[in-house]
């Protein structure tokens, strides 16, 4: 999984010649991005970016004190938020 996420890069994609940007606008699929408002590992602003370029993505961050753990379902405001906006995304 490690090596995954150091060498994972979608730009590399044949097709997309390195253009991040550009591979990011070919993801079609309705999408809600819901980083942790506070993760120091995955910084929400990385996340706010590559919405810009996904059609169909909207970025909504999970405003919460657990940081990388925010979502994981140890707390329960957290995982109601990231419920609702599930059914929310299912419903449309």
């Amino acid at each position: 999984m490690l090596w995954t996420w150091q060498n994972g890069d979608i730009s590399l994609t044949p097709g997309f010649d390195g253009d991040f940007e550009k591979a990011l606008g070919a993801i079609k699929a309705k999408t809600i991005v819901m980083p942790a408002e506070m993760d120091l590992y995955f910084p929400p602003e990385d996340n706010e970016y590559e919405v810009k370029y996904m059609p169909n993505a909207e970025f909504r961050a999970i405003k919460s004190v657990w940081g990388h753990f925010a979502g994981g379902g140890v707390n329960a405001v957290d995982t109601k938020f990231i419920d609702d906006a599930i059914k929310e995304l299912l419903a449309s």
